[in-house]
């Protein structure tokens, strides 16, 4: 399968976090496999609706696509999937960010695996701990089995949240460091760090999926400036993830090419110099001319208009939530007779 043979390469010669182990063990590929859990999670949502004596359907109306129980395995498995997307296009990836990098630098971060039991644990408290205040105020408590499997995925949701903190810390602190210390800028194949591009393109990617999926808590609500701010949000930190790596990338470019340049008009004014005494100095400068040029239009960004493009597209997945809401509001509509 695609993802296994993928974590047999980098993945292998480290210790995969929990998030990433679940889909490099599993049989089947990225999507069978999140559809699996998704549908594992609805199952033990019904199996505790028996429990209780209020077998799970579908609730009827414009609440179709919003409700609770139907979006809060969406949201966790999503995360999952997005994490595990994004992790498999850098593998692909592996051997191009090896050839932009110096000898003896490393491209993938290690995650202390040590806070991110500590922050597991946190995350877990926490969730239980909005379930347990939810359920204080509820009306209706006598639903235990209910109640437990929204206690349960609640933790799984405040600890992936918090795993995500320390995850996105650590990556973004490596990367921070292979720019700086790492990096092998050749002006005359800014493609080379293309791969840098992509993966900021990914990253926002997730973050976009993941914040469309969480809007459909509040889709329900309409179109209220509650929403309008969320959506906004949501879009900004998108694109902030993206531009944010690529203005390190653009930093150290510009470095790099202030460096080269101003080492080859050094050179140009000592040549311009041997001009009258040196007859091969003339043929000289003309090469050096050329190259300055070359280098003086090498681009400065990392990216290219695909990249771009992608970013923009992605951007749009905010918008599905409304969409869909809406969608399933008019179907539900129609096949009740209304």
């Amino acid at each position: 399968m695609a993802e296994r043979g993928g974590a047999a390469g980098p993945d292998s010669r480290r210790v995969l976090y929990a998030e990433q182990a679940l889909y490099a063990r599993s049989p089947f590929n990225l999507w069978i496999t999140t559809a699996l859990l998704y549908a594992a999670l609805i199952g033990l949502l019904a199996v505790a609706g028996l429990i209780d004596g209020a077998p799970f359907s579908f609730p009827a109306g414009a609440d179709y696509a919003t409700d609770v129980g139907l979006v809060l395995p969406l949201i966790a498995c999503t995360v999952l999937c997005m994490q595990r997307y994004s992790r498999l296009g850098e593998l692909r990836d592996a051997e191009a960010f090896a050839q932009a990098l110096k000898p003896g630098a490393n491209w993938m971060p290690v995650f202390p695996l040590g806070h991110l039991r500590v922050f597991t644990a946190i995350g877990a408290v926490v969730g239980l701990a909005i379930v347990a205040f939810a359920a204080a105020r509820a009306p209706d408590t006598h639903r235990v089995a209910t109640l437990i499997w929204f206690g349960g995925l609640a933790a799984l949701l405040g600890a992936l949240f918090f795993r995500g903190l320390v995850l996105t810390r650590a990556a973004a602190r490596h990367t921070r460091e292979v720019i700086e210390a790492g990096l092998q800028i050749d002006l005359l194949r800014i493609e080379r760090l293309y791969p840098w591009g992509r993966s900021a393109t990914r990253t926002s990617l997730v973050w976009f999926t993941v914040c469309a999926s969480t809007l459909l808590l509040f889709a329900s609500t309409g179109f209220t400036l509650y929403s309008a701010v969320i959506l906004v949000a949501c879009a900004v930190m998108g694109v902030w993830v993206f531009i944010g790596t690529m203005s390190q990338m653009h930093h150290r470019i510009r470095q790099a090419k202030a460096t080269e340049l101003d080492r080859l008009r050094d050179e140009i004014a000592r040549l311009s110099a041997r001009l009258g005494t040196d007859k091969a100095a003339a043929a000289q400068l003309q090469g050096l001319l050329a190259y300055e040029a070359r280098i003086a239009a090498a681009p400065e960004w990392p990216v290219d208009q695909t990249m771009l493009v992608r970013v923009g597209v992605s951007s749009l997945i905010l918008t599905v939530p409304w969409f869909g809401q809406a969608f399933a509001g008019v179907v539900v509509a129609h096949l009740g007779g209304r």
